[in-house]
């Protein structure tokens, strides 16, 4: 073996390193976010109404971590899509993915934050919106901030680096450079004037509309949506398939 060859194996060997380390992230950071979500400890001797009554108080952590699992999946999967074309990395590359991780990691502070908090009417509610809302736009922003990285110098990290910038879909991630801001500023303006804390959710929900619209239109023909989605679409799709095969085969 030469001293190229030693060297390539030893690249490869690091870079892998680098994909377990940030797989292992995720997979803790979904690990702590379910462990807010337990019953208390004397719930064996209480009556049927204490548990119905903790079993409800369990709906909005519930709700929360549906929520975040979602998220943190979505990340995680434009995560694994980035460094699938990779073939090398250097130290801007490992910083911008220290950074989307240190970014994801918040998703369990926020959650108990928006879970533990469900009176709309006190103030820890309305902080916690805030601070969802916000971890949401950061990991967002690094993200786009590690793909725009790795678009810009794709010839040097990336296999098929043409094909870098169609599978990222970056021609619309781009603006998140200005969309993320405007959410921002707008959630800011919701706090300043004291407007309810639900709002910035509304917020949230109007960026992921305005993105959603803008990768049907530069990308027409990517399968868009949930896994879930798509599965049972593809489902229907194979029993509508099943009655003309078993005709044919009449």
């Amino acid at each position: 073996m030469n001293k190229s060859e030693e060297q390539e194996i030893k690249k490869e060997f690091q870079l892998e390193r680098v994909i377990l380390f940030s797989d292992a992230v995720f997979a803790i950071i979904i690990t702590i976010m379910v462990l807010d979500i337990r019953l208390p400890e004397d719930i064996r001797h209480a009556d049927a109404a204490h548990v119905r009554k903790a079993f409800l108080e369990l709906i909005p952590k519930a709700l929360a971590y549906g929520l975040s699992f979602f998220l943190v999946s979505k990340f995680w999967l434009g995560h694994l899509k980035m460094f699938s074309h990779l073939k090398d990395y250097d130290a801007k590359l490992l910083t911008y993915n220290l950074l989307y991780l240190f970014s994801v990691s918040l998703f369990p502070f926020a959650v108990t934050l928006i879970s533990g908090n469900v009176n709309p009417s006190g103030p820890a509610y309305g902080w916690g919106i805030y601070t969802y809302a916000a971890v949401i736009f950061i990991t967002t922003l690094f993200q786009t901030l590690l793909s725009r990285y790795l678009v810009r110098n794709s010839e040097r990290l990336c296999f098929e680096p043409k094909m870098v910038p169609v599978v990222l879909k970056y021609r619309a991630l781009q603006y998140n450079f200005i969309t993320i801001p405007v959410a921002a500023v707008v959630v800011f303006g919701i706090s300043w004037f004291n407007f309810p804390a639900y709002y910035s959710m509304v917020a949230v929900g109007l960026y992921g509309a305005f993105m959603g619209r803008l990768f049907k239109r530069f990308y027409p023909e990517a399968r868009n949506g949930l896994v879930v989605m798509r599965l049972f679409s593809s489902i229907k799709k194979r029993r509508r398939r099943l009655p003309r095969a078993l005709k044919k085969s009449n």
